[in-house]
């Protein structure tokens, strides 16, 4: 377990999944005391701000979670808390414990616990320890890496003694629950609900590469996936790992929002790779499976017919955009791998 850098933290927001995040259905539950700035706003999907002239009734207006200080124990060793609902059951990789702007009330350190239960908690749950406690700085993204993932459904953030935490982000890998799906029932292979990830891209210069498998439409351009505009040449590119190896029927591409600045076509490709991520390996063979297809303005694209190769399987694709531009969100739907021959038999 190591508690690194600012901007390491920084890093992972742009390219890993945040568990907890909102958009996602990420919820806090409950939390000890919430005195001075309210609990909810820890899952804020916008990064934390301060307004030096703003106050509230109960005192300095601060954008985060802050208790009030603690006078119960003698040496004022005990905790506040909160507890986290994750968006999805999935692989606990690193937590930021966010205390931008909580500069002389911020926590001297945190601990975390974790539960992996279908149910919330309760008084009777037992939680088990995700990290040890670990001192924390005032003002700082906290970014603290776990050894092993750890697979989980909620989160408890134990801060000592109290004080207050702009952001908790949770990232990992979510997990696809099989539980609620019928035999042979098609599924988006690239959506992040059931298991999809982003592991590279060109540029992401206006917004983050994980927003294109977001659930639902985009609310605006910046829920979606925009590169710079190109000086040079070329074009950019996006690489999406699958939930599932599986095979691909149909492929969206929409370009809600995007008015002024949609791509002008389109293609994509796909591959069978074991690691992560295809552009660091040496040689992989990428197979069209869409070719270049032309885009249009805040529109949503569908191709059947046009696709190719819709009996191989894939692990995972790659979205080419010429030359540059904003997608909204990419659908990639088909079957997991085994289950399309069970179609056939039937």
């Amino acid at each position: 377990m190591n508690n690194t850098s600012d901007d390491l933290a920084a890093q992972w927001q742009k390219t890993r999944i945040d568990l907890a995040a909102r958009a996602l259905g990420g919820d806090v539950l409950d939390c000890s005391d919430d005195f001075f700035a309210e609990k909810d706003n820890l899952l804020l999907a916008e990064d934390p701000v301060f307004l030096p002239e703003k106050y509230t009734a109960y005192g300095k207006w601060m954008d985060g979670w802050e208790s009030r200080r603690r006078r119960d124990a003698p040496g004022y060793e005990g905790c506040d808390w909160v507890t986290v609902r994750l968006a999805s059951i999935g692989e606990i990789e690193a937590l930021d414990i966010d205390t931008r702007h909580f500069k002389g009330n911020a926590p001297g350190a945190v601990q975390l616990d974790y539960l992996l239960d279908d149910t919330d908690p309760n008084e009777q749950s037992n939680w088990l320890p995700l990290t040890d406690r670990v001192d924390v700085k005032p003002d700082f993204r906290n970014l603290i890496t776990l050894d092993q993932p750890v697979k989980a459904s909620h989160i408890r953030l134990r801060i000592y003694p109290g004080g207050g935490v702009a952001r908790l982000r949770v990232y990992g890998k979510i997990h696809l629950d099989q539980r609620y799906r019928l035999p042979g029932e098609p599924l988006d292979l690239a959506a992040l609900m059931n298991g999809g990830r982003s592991v590279a891209c060109s540029d992401s210069f206006f917004s983050p590469m994980q927003n294109l498998l977001l659930p639902g439409r985009g609310a605006d351009m910046h829920n979606g996936w925009e590169t710079k505009r190109r000086r040079q040449g070329g074009n950019d590119w996006m690489i999406v790992k699958l939930a599932l190896p599986g095979t691909i029927h149909r492929v969206e591409v929409d370009t809600l929002h995007f008015k002024g600045n949609y791509p002008d076509r389109c293609s994509l490709e796909a591959c069978t790779f074991t690691g992560d991520n295809p552009e660091e390996a040496a040689e992989v063979q990428w197979h069209t499976i869409l070719p270049e297809q032309k885009l249009h303005a805040h529109r949503n694209h569908f191709f059947l017919n046009e696709l190719q190769d819709t009996e191989q399987q894939y692990t995972h694709v790659r979205l080419n955009i010429f030359p540059d531009g904003g997608v909204s969100r990419l659908r990639i739907l088909g079957y997991e791998s085994g289950f399309e021959s069970d179609l056939k038999e039937a």
